[in-house]
């Protein structure tokens, strides 16, 4: 599955001026960024504009680099589709783009405008489709993003609703899994030991008809080393999501063992130190993998390719050839 972010006009297009508003229409894509917007700005580019009278209009939910206020992730967009205007934070993430990318010029003359309604008479120009969902889900529990996982949340009707789904697919009570936002911030979340496994589990059944497995949308130990998993010493090969909150250490998924198979668990310190219990965590985890034997596991997606992120393969140009006019 990818988010769709449809780009528009309200006006022709002549000597690469958009005589109108250029309007995008979100689609919840939760990990839009600064190189997503570059490679949109080039395709722009690529269409012959370069310059908009209009406004830049902003319908449905549009975020951008974790902000769901649709009026400021469109002030960040206006601001990277003109290089001009970049602050270091975007040249930053340009330069690590593949080499060669182009610099997007486009100046928008007009403001940022958040629309409740469609716009009528307008004219679409690029579809721009988001990195697949399970290379999302894999980046967020890799980095443990909040803001994505909100935005995730949101996306399938917010936080009662996602308790409510991860309660019934896990087959445990309601009340084992209790949500008060999708971020997972606040004490006031909480998710029993059982219930963790028990929605890994569910998790791990929902993906095999896709060719997939729970590697594929979490940590693994030996091939992820930063986020989550920097510093810490789980046996290679368990597939685990870790949990930190002020006073509360949290670490669960499965470890592949020789002799007792998967193991499921979910270990939950409670106190000040947390470094001293993820240590400890690592530590059980080791013992009980020398106890029961390691597992070799033979699977295709022990590795991953890297994520292209502004990958303009991923935005379709679907102009029409009667809104672009140029001069003869």
């Amino acid at each position: 599955y990818q988010f769709e972010t449809r780009v528009s006009a309200t006006g022709i297009v002549k000597d690469g001026v958009l005589q109108g508003d250029l309007v995008i229409t979100g689609g919840s894509d939760p990990f839009f960024v600064w190189e997503e917007a570059i490679a949109l700005g080039n395709s722009l580019n690529q269409l012959g504009i370069r310059r908009v009278t209009g406004n830049l209009v902003i319908i449905g939910n549009f975020t951008m680099n974790d902000q769901d206020n649709p009026e400021i992730a469109g002030g960040l967009l206006k601001q990277a589709l003109k290089s001009s205007s970049w602050s270091w934070q975007i040249v930053r993430q340009y330069q690590s783009m593949a080499k060669g990318t182009e610099k997007p010029q486009l100046e928008i003359a007009g403001n940022v405008v958040v629309s409740d309604t469609p716009i009528p008479k307008q004219e679409y120009l690029l579809l721009h489709k988001s990195l697949p969902l399970v290379d999302i889900l894999r980046e967020m529990n890799i980095y443990s993003n909040n803001d994505v996982s909100q935005m995730l949340s949101q996306a399938i009707g917010g936080a009662q609703t996602t308790a409510r789904l991860a309660a019934r697919s896990a087959g445990v009570p309601s009340s084992e899994i209790q949500l008060i936002n999708g971020s997972g911030l606040g004490m006031e979340n909480r998710i029993s030991p059982r219930a963790a496994c028990a929605m890994l589990m569910a998790i791990e059944r929902f993906l095999q008809p896709y060719q997939l497995n729970l590697r594929d949308v979490f940590p693994l130990a030996g091939r992820d080393t930063k986020g989550t998993m920097l510093d810490r010493n789980i046996p290679q090969g368990a597939v685990v999501k870790t949990g930190t909150l002020r006073e509360v250490s949290a670490l669960a998924g499965f470890l592949p063992t020789r002799d007792r198979g998967l193991v499921w668990f979910a270990i939950i310190n409670g106190g000040n130190d947390i470094l001293e219990f993820r240590a400890k965590q690592d530590q059980l985890l080791q013992r009980l993998s020398v106890e029961w034997g390691t597992l070799t596991q033979k699977s295709s997606n022990q590795t991953h390719k890297p994520l292209i992120i502004g990958d303009p393969k991923r935005i379709e140009k679907i102009s029409s050839a009667l809104l672009i006019e140029n001069k003869k």
